[in-house]
């Protein structure tokens, strides 16, 4: 088969993301089955060489415990692809095009795959994976629209393959802390949340301007994270959103908003007002309990990039302040998915939870484009 580039690969998997494959490969292995090595590290193989690819998650693999980089998928195997195997010691033919996903089948060096290719596709490449035997670690958004969510969880399930979606927070010790204050009612029952994770883009990332590749704009690139703070900070999942979007760049076209606001009702009561933009800075994490305030200071949602800890730390009543060291996110992820793997447990993010929140942000698109309060269903 003739290689595609990049770009026909990407809008050939689009018309195909809810339908892929339709026939299947029959599993060389069943990945369910197969046993682990205690002693063995796994390897993965990273779908897309993108910024994030290579400044966030690569640096963070040499720290992982029980993981290696053992390949890549890429739309350039001759060029990008022989320079990552040069650069991180992988032999050549585990370097894969986008169309060869299913020939990664019979390959034991590589146990599973982490997509990160652009949110449009993450569908098409899961299916893909899944249907070569491989365990399935996707980067968030899950997809652009919940009928693909599903997809992914069947072809996942039906392959016998774990799935995974990349929130990775959900370690990061700074937000366990928050949690477990939460959790236990430190102070008090919860009441009301303030979340904001914005950045000025500016006109970076252009790909976040295509609807087939972003599915949305703010709330599919940032706001999630909020929306993955009011589930786990109150334990519940929204049952009603109000949101207003809108943009101050011409840049922007009517489905892709450069700012969204929206306020979550919670059934227990508690309310979270979140917003997600790309028009300015703003990391912002305050919870409002009975008896007091705590909330997330410095970066606190931000990602470890080059190999180095994000500073973050939370802001007590009475002035006081929790800190510990910083983490490299990637590496524990990765360490976590492995485990799962090895131990046949399942993962703290599973493809449900993905599924779960892509359900929430497509209620929020639909408040904000006709003014009402609409009903969470799930």
């Amino acid at each position: 088969m003739t290689p595609k580039n990049r770009r026909t690969f990407i809008s050939d998997s689009l018309k195909t993301a809810t339908g892929i494959l339709v026939a299947g490969s029959a599993l060389s292995e069943n990945a369910e089955a197969r046993t682990y090595q205690p002693d063995r590290k796994l390897g993965v193989a990273l779908c897309g060489l993108g910024e994030f690819a290579t400044g966030s998650i690569a640096p963070e693999i040499a720290y992982t415990k029980n993981v290696k980089l053992a390949g890549v998928i890429t739309g350039d195997p001759e060029g990008k692809g022989r320079e990552w195997a040069g650069k991180y010691g992988f032999p050549e033919k585990n370097i894969y095009h986008y169309d060869q996903i299913e020939q990664m089948s019979g390959n034991p060096d590589i146990d599973f795959i982490h997509v990160v290719t652009p949110n449009g596709i993450h569908a098409a490449n899961t299916i893909a994976i899944a249907r070569a035997g491989k365990h399935v670690l996707c980067e968030k958004p899950m997809a652009t629209n919940s009928e693909d969510c599903r997809k992914m969880i069947e072809e996942c399930k039906k392959a016998g393959v774990l799935l995974g979606i990349d929130y990775r927070l959900n370690w990061e010790p700074h937000h366990l802390k928050m949690m477990e204050m939460a959790g236990s009612k430190t102070y008090g029952d919860l009441k009301t949340l303030v979340t904001d994770f914005s950045w000025l883009r500016g006109d970076h990332k252009p790909w976040l301007l295509d609807m087939e590749l972003a599915g949305g704009g703010a709330l599919f690139d940032t706001g999630v994270y909020p929306i993955q703070a009011g589930c786990y900070l109150t334990g519940e999942k929204p049952i009603r959103v109000t949101a207003v979007a809108n943009s101050t760049r011409s840049v922007y076209s009517p489905d892709i908003e450069e700012t969204i606001s929206a306020l979550f009702e919670f059934p227990n009561g508690t309310v979270m007002s979140a917003r997600a933009s790309y028009a300015y800075n703003s990391d912002c994490c305050i919870v409002n309990a009975e008896n007091g305030t705590f909330s997330g200071e410095g970066w606190f949602w931000a990602q470890s990039v080059d190999g180095k800890p994000v500073s973050r730390y939370i802001k007590l009543p009475e002035d006081k302040v929790f800190k510990v060291e910083g983490t490299l996110q990637q590496a524990v992820l990765l360490d976590a998915f492995a485990e799962a793997i090895m131990n046949k447990t399942p993962f703290r993010t599973p493809g449900e939870m993905g599924l779960r929140d892509i359900k929430i942000m497509e209620a929020t698109y639909a408040s904000a484009k006709t003014g009402k309060l609409v009903e969470i269903k799930y």
